[in-house]
């Protein structure tokens, strides 16, 4: 959504405004809390370092002393501590997920050592311990995370005693201004909708409060901080006379992006003479990072389940005739066409048989499942529902022609019956599991997939591959969609 502060008319400052006003020191307070609590959190760190690794083994001699230790243990906090506040990490308003403060703790605390490391190289200090080093950085994001985690539900509860939530309107009772109220729920306090129809579905629980015309006067009633806009552009002609002509208090408004899901996360705004553009790229730049981590990611899983898989293929040879690998013409980046190895979990004639099978299909889209498949063996059904049939494409990996995180690989009858937006997906290296594989697989629809697959192809980031494969190991253990 886009935000703009808009004009005060007059400074008519109703009783609700305290809470809004209390919330604001409170975050200022907060933020500076942090400072102090992270700075001595590393230096302490550093220092416990210095007493592990020189005081209780009782060493009679160091190169340096405490204070040479001490001195460079607060310049790695100095650093820190800006390296934190470059990342937005002391606004505590936004709070971020707990995968993406252990990212940011990890990397600004990396990054602040190589540089003060890099410095002390370069004026001639090298005396200072390697071990002292490892073990305040370990100490560091340890202390840092869990503090983080205290600290992140602390300000939540402080401020919620404090400072009530923010009081929030929708312009819109539209599908699109129901479909926000519902995110809205539980983050702040929701007033109610506004617009110029009477009725609303049955079941919603949000009121409307009225047209469009009274909304000046909803907004000084109840105390409102904030106006979400969820009208199509057409119907936005006279709200921006009502915001042109002011409040009679500060309020924020956000306008609903129009965009659908082609809009991805990383977006520039471009000004041009009187005119501001939203400027994105459609595919996001995949770097050689990408190719790096497959490479050491397959290579890692073919040691590590190397013992697994030849029990697997001992398992396929005993429970059916046939080979062990089960191998496919698949669809891959652009368009280009690979051979998909798996190991095989149906029987050998089962190609003959899908014609019959046809009309049991009980997947959306080009793509053919079914829950009861009666050509999938034994030992196959365990398998696709483990999803252990898929661990030979880690050759395809190694090969190149697939990647660890990417969207499925489609076969080619699939491909013949997309439409232009879904051929979309083909974009991107297929992978081994994806956005799709840890939202459901097979439980989620066709169309909801590819969705899935073209996020993903826009905001691709290693940090993202990551996650998705930390979220994939609960999704297979827990065998949703799997079949």
């Amino acid at each position: 959504m886009a935000a703009v502060d808009v004009r005060v008319r007059r400074r008519e400052w109703p009783p609700a405004s305290t809470g809004h006003w209390l919330g604001q020191r409170l975050s200022l307070v907060a933020g500076a809390c942090l400072v102090v609590v992270d700075a001595l959190l590393v230096l302490g760190a550093f220092l416990v370092a210095h007493w592990v690794r020189f005081i209780a083994p009782e060493l009679e001699a160091t190169a340096l002393g405490l204070d040479e230790y001490a001195r460079m243990g607060a310049v790695v906090s100095l650093v820190t501590v800006v390296l934190f506040a470059l990342h937005d990490l002391y606004d505590l308003d936004r709070p971020r997920s707990w995968f993406d403060r252990l990212h940011l703790v990890v990397a600004s605390v990396s990054t602040a050592l190589a540089l003060t490391v890099t410095i002390s190289f370069f004026l001639g200090d090298q005396r200072f311990s390697r071990l002292w080093f490892a073990a305040g950085w370990a100490f560091a994001i340890v202390g840092l995370v869990m503090w983080r985690w205290v600290a992140v539900g602390l300000y939540q509860r402080v401020k919620d005693a404090a400072a009530p939530a923010r009081k929030v309107i929708v312009v819109g009772a539209n599908p699109a201004g129901r479909e926000i109220a519902r995110e809205l729920i539980g983050r702040c306090q929701l007033v109610g909708f506004v617009d110029n129809g009477t009725d609303l579905p049955d079941g919603e629980t949000v009121a409307l409060l009225g047209p469009i015309a009274g909304l000046e006067r909803l907004v000084q009633h109840h105390g409102v901080d904030e106006i979400v806009v969820a009208l199509p552009p057409s119907r936005r002609e006279q709200l921006g006379r009502i915001i042109a002509h002011g409040f009679a208090r500060s309020v924020q408004v956000k306008f609903v992006a129009d965009f659908g899901d082609l809009l991805p996360e990383r977006v520039e705004l471009h000004h041009y003479g009187g005119q501001s553009m939203i400027g994105f790229a459609p595919v996001a730049r995949v770097t050689w990072l990408k190719r790096a981590f497959d490479l050491f990611g397959a290579l890692c899983g073919l040691l590590l389940l190397a013992p697994l898989m030849l029990a697997i293929a001992i398992a396929i040879k005993l429970d059916s005739s046939g080979p062990i690998f089960f191998r496919q013409e698949r669809v891959g980046k652009d368009g280009k066409r690979f051979r998909m190895i798996k190991f095989r979990s149906m029987r050998q004639d089962a190609d003959r048989h899908l014609a019959a099978l046809r009309a049991k299909n009980e997947a959306s889209g080009p793509l053919f499942k079914i829950r009861n498949d009666p050509r999938v063996t034994r030992v196959g059904r365990c398998l696709r529902r483990s999803s252990l049939d898929e661990l030979p494409q880690l050759f395809n990996v190694l090969a190149g022609t697939m990647s660890l995180v990417g969207p499925r690989p489609p076969v080619p009858s699939e491909v013949d019956a997309y439409e232009d937006w879904q051929r979309g997906r083909l974009r991107a290296m297929p992978g081994m599991t994806g956005l799709w594989q840890v939202s459901g697989r097979s439980d989620v629809p066709f169309h909801d997939m590819v969705r899935l697959d073209l996020h993903y192809i826009r905001n691709w980031s290693l940090w993202l591959d990551i996650e998705i494969i930390a979220r994939t190991v609960p999704a297979v253990l827990g065998n949703r969609g799997a079949y």
